[in-house]
């Protein structure tokens, strides 16, 4: 495992909303991430269908870490999704690339993906705070 992607966990792991959908962080390197979560029944929706609010979770999370990987923690400010399909088993795979930094600004795209299917597409605005990543 490489540093990045455990001091990722570490410093992510007190994300209580997170951790109670079950989204998990796979994989961590500069400029990206890739997070993921096993669907279950209370994930879904009333028509069977996995709720609209954790495609927009995994992508949200998986921004922030993208971003926090460039060495500061940052936090969303605005966000843009289109959702294209849905599901109600697999695995979600939501993987965040920056396509922008500055020093206070960071833009995310995020490609939410079941079982080989593209179910949404994020676009995330984030705010670069001041606070440095940890070196353990």
């Amino acid at each position: 495992m490489n540093d990045l992607l455990k001091i990722s966990r570490k410093v992510f792991s007190t994300d209580r909303f997170v951790e109670m959908c079950g989204v998990q962080i796979v994989e961590c390197r500069e400029g990206y991430a890739r997070c993921e979560v096993e669907i279950s029944d209370k994930l879904l929706n009333g028509v069977n269908a996995v709720q609209g609010g954790l495609l927009f979770t995994i992508a949200d999370f998986s921004a922030a870490v993208a971003a926090f990987s460039l060495g500061r923690l940052a936090l969303s400010i605005n966000a843009d999704i289109s959702f294209f399909r849905n599901c109600n088993s697999g695995t979600i795979t939501a993987e965040a690339t920056v396509i922008s930094a500055t020093n206070n600004l960071c833009t995310c795209s995020v490609d939410v993906v079941c079982n080989g299917t593209k179910l949404a597409n994020v676009k995330v605005g984030l705010f670069r705070t001041k606070q440095e990543i940890p070196t353990e």
